[in-house]
């Protein structure tokens, strides 16, 4: 069982580096390393000719274990040895391998003396406490973490919580990683794609990113509908809009591209050179420079082309829009963009028909009134006639849907649990192995079998073990260990996790709430400034989920989300000049498609209804309080696995051209028909919405049904391009 095998070498010689005050050489350490010692005791009975061989094979086992235990995040350091030879001693420092004891900093009152263990060196431990503001803010930061579909972060997170834990009043629902917390804090739910990444996908190129190793792939380019072998050099991970995308340099033709990870397939990490890096990231490399203000325009080799526009409306997304591209001196009206790729940016430009126009270059201009002509082609009649046969309507998603419960594997996944419930079992008393399997996200079956590896061995005498003392029964077990009595310190990945979780909080909190973060934030590096030469990646991942809107009305309904409290709103409907106030009992915050929704109850019209947090104007914190309903499900206001509710029941039947389905099928969960086509139904609400989400497509989608919005659409398509 070679798994069983290095996780029992991995433990021996962490006991054998923790008892020591002093470098050790690697004779030293083999002694104390039983499966070591057996190897040297066959090389002495060798003959020369296998001498060597076996010598080199003992070598490459040790520098191996080095390796992944400084992978896995052991802070081991390696010195010169008493004769001078660099490298030729190791060390692990205690107050470098355990985490620091962890307390609350109660406001106007003492800090609480910390308990410490009064043996083995851990009372020389450093003491760090935590506001409970930042305590708060960190759980709140994993939580976050969890939703965006990503296994490995996922993992790190729920580990990072469940260290903390041993000191701190984490509650046990959100170390869990099986459990979807609700958003009644304020923590918005991130509604993920209907096509999503495989957990083996993420995990090959987590470890691809964290190793700096080359990465080859099969990658679908919709655009040519074609698939093929892609080398690359990882440099991260961003979510944004609702998918995952790698950022890499492709080997092919040396620049930085961008690959989304639902499309990417058979994913190979090279082998070679196993211990050492393939690439460097350049220095100059951020990757959430890179990965900010993605729009679909921006990205391509083409040459950059200054587009200018001017806004004419006043409605909520032409006000949205006008807060992109550069402003213009002389005129406030006019915005200039720089745009890679005509196309999608005229495609845009004709979504926001009637309130904006393209003013220059020329080129651009009459690219752009082609596209009006030959949408406009499209509606000479307000009635179409179709076969209803050929409607498809988008494949409902679950908010569950397609979430995996991953865990790490093999010798690395049994050393996390053992030393996370080491420090939990080895207090003197007995435990129940079910609580303690909740406590470290596991099942009592595992535990047990992780405890029965830590003791049993076949092939070689016990290592530090034999210090060990375990007492299992059938629901019961306690420990008595001189080792692992404290949990390993919060390693690279998990305080990643934890900060790509803080930036997004700060993404969605009021500015007056930034501070806390920052701290929370401070608090956590310094529980890893022990990591000597270990680099702290910046950016190794990335996230957005999309314009927040106003922070000070995100902070309101947060506020108004935890006390239950009644809102305010100032808002702007789709399609509409003016805004209105609405008195609303926020239920939930819902990230989908790049944007953040509020769910609630509107006291106006009675019903639950979603409000676009980029629409509201204004928010104001009311006295009133009220109770969520205990059957309101998230669930009940999301249609197709995408925010929408409206109140009328009318349904807007489109059909996409083989040019575009296949992006649409991949979005919306269907297939295409037998020519390329597509035809879909959505239930329609806003005539508004409407438009745009029709003439974004331009010329490759057409409304089929109903024929108002066909009207709708041949009026507003009539007049010249060059006069709106």
């Amino acid at each position: 069982m070679p798994s069983q095998e290095k996780f029992q070498r991995w433990i021996d010689l962490l006991g054998a580096l923790l008892a020591r005050s002093s470098p050790a050489t690697f004779d030293e350490l083999a002694a104390a390393v039983p499966e070591y010692a057996l190897k040297r005791a066959e090389i002495a009975s060798a003959s020369p000719a296998q001498k060597k061989t076996l010598e080199e094979s003992l070598k490459r086992t040790f520098e191996r274990d080095k390796q992944e235990l400084k992978t896995f995040g052991v802070p081991l350091e390696a010195l010169a040895d008493d004769d001078g030879n660099p490298g030729g001693a190791y060390r692990l420092v205690r107050e470098n391998f355990y985490l620091p004891y962890l307390c609350l900093a109660l406001p106007g009152a003492a800090t609480a003396a910390v308990k410490k263990v009064d043996k083995f060196g851990y009372r020389k431990l450093a003491t760090l406490s935590f506001e409970p503001d930042e305590l708060t803010a960190v759980v709140d930061a994993a939580v976050l973490v969890r939703r965006l579909g990503d296994p490995l972060l996922a993992a790190d997170a729920s580990s990072a919580l469940r260290k903390l834990a041993v000191d701190l009043p984490v509650d046990a629902t959100a170390m869990s990683a099986r459990t979807e917390p609700a958003s009644a804090d304020g923590t918005p739910i991130v509604l993920m794609p209907r096509a999503r990444a495989s957990t083996e996908t993420f995990e090959l190129l987590g470890q691809a990113l964290r190793a700096r190793k080359r990465v080859t792939f099969h990658y679908h380019t919709f655009s040519d509908d074609a698939v093929a072998t892609r080398e690359v050099e990882p440099y991260g991970l961003f979510f944004l809009h609702g998918h995952w995308y790698l950022a890499a340099r492709d080997t092919t033709i040396a620049e930085v591209r961008n690959f989304r990870l639902n499309r990417i397939t058979r994913v190979a990490v090279n082998t070679k050179n196993a211990l050492s890096a393939d690439f460097d990231v350049p220095a100059s490399f951020r990757l959430r420079t890179h990965a900010d203000s993605r729009q679909a325009w921006e990205l391509g080799d083409e040459d950059v082309i200054a587009v200018t526009v001017e806004f004419s409306g006043e409605s909520g997304a032409t006000l949205a829009a006008a807060q992109l591209g550069k402003p213009v001196d002389g005129n406030a009206r006019q915005r200039t963009f720089d745009v890679r790729r005509v196309d999608p940016f005229v495609r845009w430009a004709l979504s926001l028909l009637g309130e904006m126009r393209v003013v220059s270059p020329a080129s651009v201009v009459e690219r752009f009134e082609n596209e009006v002509a030959a949408t406009r082609a499209l509606y000479q009649h307000d009635a179409v006639t179709f076969d209803p046969a050929s409607v498809q309507a988008p494949v409902p998603i679950p908010m569950n849907s397609g979430s995996t419960h991953w865990q790490p594997k093999g010798a690395a996944a049994q050393l996390q649990r053992i030393l996370q419930v080491i420090p939990r079992l080895a207090d003197g008393s007995e435990h129940s192995l079910i609580e303690v399997a909740q406590q470290t996200g596991t099942d009592a079956a595992t535990i047990t079998r992780d405890l029965d590896s830590l003791v049993q061995r076949f092939a070689a005498p016990a290592g530090h073990v034999e210090g060990v003392q375990l007492y299992l029964e059938s629901d019961r077990v306690s420990v008595v260990s001189n080792h692992f009595l404290r949990p390993m310190r919060l390693t690279v990945p998990e305080l990643c996790a934890l900060e790509l979780g803080l930036a997004m909080l700060r993404h969605q909190l009021a500015p007056n709430e930034h501070a806390v973060l920052d701290s929370a934030r401070k608090r956590l590096r310094t529980m890893i400034l022990q990591l000597g030469s270990d680099r702290i990646p910046e950016g190794v991942h990335h996230a957005s989920i999309g314009n927040a809107g106003n922070v000070h009305s995100l902070g309101v309904l947060r506020d108004a989300l935890a006390g239950q409290r009644r809102v305010r709103l100032t808002y702007r409907r789709s399609g509409r000049v003016t805004s209105e106030s609405r008195d609303i009992c926020p239920y939930a915050l819902v990230a989908a498609n790049g944007m953040l929704y509020v769910v609630a109850h509107c006291l106006r019209e009675q019903a639950v209804r979603v409000f676009r947090m980029d629409r509201v104007e204004s928010a104001v914190l009311l006295r009133d309080t009220f109770e969520r309903p205990a059957d309101f499900r998230v669930d009940d206001v999301v249609s197709d696995g995408r925010v929408f509710q409206g109140e009328h029941a009318e349904t807007l039947v489109i059909r996409f051209s083989p040019q575009i389905a296949r992006w649409i099928a991949e979005r919306e969960g269907v297939q295409p028909a037998a020519d390329g086509s597509l035809v879909l139904a959505y239930p329609l609400a806003d005539s508004a919405w409407a438009l745009r989400f029709v003439l974004q497509y331009g010329a490759e989608a057409e409304a089929l049904a109903p024929p108002t919005i066909r009207r709708l659409l041949r009026d507003q398509l009539r007049a010249p391009a060059r006069a709106l």
